[in-house]
């Protein structure tokens, strides 16, 4: 007598969706990634941001204590009326900061990379590659902030070339591209992949938010014996910690979105080669 066949096995996901079910779980590949591998993951961006926020601030002072002593400053809007060259200055020091992002975020990038090969590298090692193509990612940093200054014609604009070329820094520091070939490959993998791309961008919001919550909980713990109406040298010290808070806040969400969108260019990158 024949025993019953057991249930027919399901049957397999079309390769969109089963590809989609793979691009959702991008994010909890990334968790447990940085999770297990924190100094790896977090370090190229801390060592590049820190000392930047730690300027920052104290320029920040500065300008307002003795360059400045008369510009008026609030937190949402400190650079509202401010003079020609107060403005240059911190536009300057918020470009170098851009860059040097850049460069800690690559170098997350080449450390995820040697992790998916089992071959984790140092500090030296990961941010080496960085540095040795920073003038492209100048260039990278350029055009993004270009498609910023689109965002007063059109949000729609500025989403949809942030989607399309959000694999170029990964084509042009892990596999050497050049700047435009970069872009071009960036553009090819993003096709049927927008919006997976822009809801793993998505998910590092929650991230950034307990975080900020989390600092500005403790900051105001912190400034609270101040009183609600200190005078103008202790706000602008409490301003200045508060600007270098935010900015190293902000290291953890790069590691995040360097460390996802890397897992994502390796996977379009694999599925375009099959």
């Amino acid at each position: 007598m024949n025993e019953e066949a057991g249930p027919p096995p399901p049957p397999a996901l079309p390769p969109h969706l089963a590809r989609r079910d793979e691009d959702a779980a991008l994010w909890l590949r990334t968790i447990n990634l940085m999770r297990k591998n924190p100094r790896t993951t977090l370090l190229p961006l801390a060592v590049t941001q820190a000392p930047f926020a730690l300027v920052t601030a104290s320029v920040f002072f500065y300008l307002f204590y003795s360059a400045y002593p008369d510009a008026k400053f609030d937190t949402l809007n400190w650079l509202g009326d401010a003079p020609g060259g107060l403005r240059l200055t911190m536009a300057l020091l918020g470009a170098a900061q851009s860059l040097f992002s850049l460069v800690g975020a690559a170098g997350t990038m080449v450390s995820v990379e040697a992790l998916t090969k089992g071959k984790p590298l140092g500090l030296a090692q990961s941010l080496d590659p960085a540095f040795t193509r920073m003038g492209g990612l100048l260039v990278f940093g350029v055009v993004f902030n270009l498609l910023l200054l689109v965002t007063f014609i059109g949000l729609i604009v500025f989403v949809y070339f942030i989607a399309r070329w959000g694999l170029a820094i990964q084509a042009y520091v892990l596999d050497g591209r050049s700047i435009l070939s970069a872009f071009g490959l960036s553009w090819r993998l993003m096709r049927g992949r927008i919006m997976a791309f822009l809801a793993l961008l998505l998910t590092a919001i929650p991230l950034a938010l307990l975080l900020l919550i989390s600092t500005s909980l403790v900051f105001g713990l912190l400034a609270s014996p101040f009183g609600t109406d200190p005078g103008r040298t202790t706000e602008l010290v409490f301003q200045s910690i508060a600007l270098f808070i935010v900015i190293l806040t902000f290291i953890p969400v790069a590691a995040y979105l360097a460390t996802s969108t890397t897992l994502f260019y390796f996977s379009a990158r694999e599925e375009s080669d099959d």
